[in-house]
């Protein structure tokens, strides 16, 4: 007597999601199709189509995987420990975690890239995630230079901060990072790793440190890291 074959249904799909993936990369968002995943995966068009019925479908799923794989992806090496000799320099190697000076960054630049082109082509309910995860932050790190502690809720991250010039900062942060992503990959041999880094720390080194009584307001530190950044701006 044969035993039906159980299927892990998530499984399959994660395995297609690995599989566009690898498409986005060598393709672009427009190589996901039903056809192109499903040979890249090693299955049949009907199979697929099992899961997804078309390739809007398709598409949603896998924008998520990959938004879903760059959060993993980027996320633990955001929040790892640092040991900077500034403030200046920690949130620079933050920062660079978004700039596609290696090989890895420079795969998930192309991977943002994909998610960014189907949100502009599907705007989302309440603007892009990409953009505003990214301004958050950027938020973060401006005010921590400006002396302000870190948000305790990462969900309050993706608020307005009450400090104009963090706002203002974060905003020319973000739009720095993006051009310069841009220029080290469409242009590789005019931008160079080192010279992208010492354009962003000249950037970070002119933002300016919020006064003493602005960071009075703020509630106290949670850490020895936050404590000396917050002592910073009172000095």
């Amino acid at each position: 007597m044969n035993v039906p074959r159980l299927v892990d249904h998530d499984q399959r799909r994660a395995e297609l999601g690995e599989a566009a993936i690898r498409v986005i990369l060598r393709e672009g968002l427009a190589g996901v199709t039903v056809r192109g995943v499903a040979a890249e995966a090693g299955w049949s068009t009907g199979s697929l189509r099992h899961y997804f019925r078309n390739q809007h479908e398709l598409q949603a799923y896998v924008v998520q995987a990959t938004t879903d794989t760059l959060r993993r992806r980027v996320l633990p090496r955001v929040q790892r420990p640092r040991t900077a000799s500034s403030v200046v320099e920690g949130i620079a190697t933050i920062v660079e975690e978004m700039l596609p000076l290696d090989a890895g960054r420079l795969e998930e630049y192309a991977l943002w890239s994909a998610v960014v082109e189907w949100e502009r082509q599907h705007p989302p309910e309440g603007g892009s995630v990409t953009w505003n995860d990214q301004r958050a932050l950027y938020r973060q790190c401006i005010a921590s230079l400006r002396g302000f502690e870190a948000t305790r809720e990462p969900s309050q991250a993706t608020l307005a901060h009450p400090d104009a010039q963090v706002e203002l900062w974060a905003a020319l942060l973000h739009t720095f990072v993006d051009g310069l992503a841009a220029q080290i990959t469409n242009t590789p041999g005019e931008v160079s790793a080192d010279t992208a880094a010492q354009l962003l720390r000249s950037l970070l080194q002119a933002v300016p440190r919020a006064r003493a009584d602005q960071c009075a307001h703020q509630p106290r530190a949670e850490s020895a890291a936050q404590a000396a950044q917050v002592q910073r701006c009172r000095d």
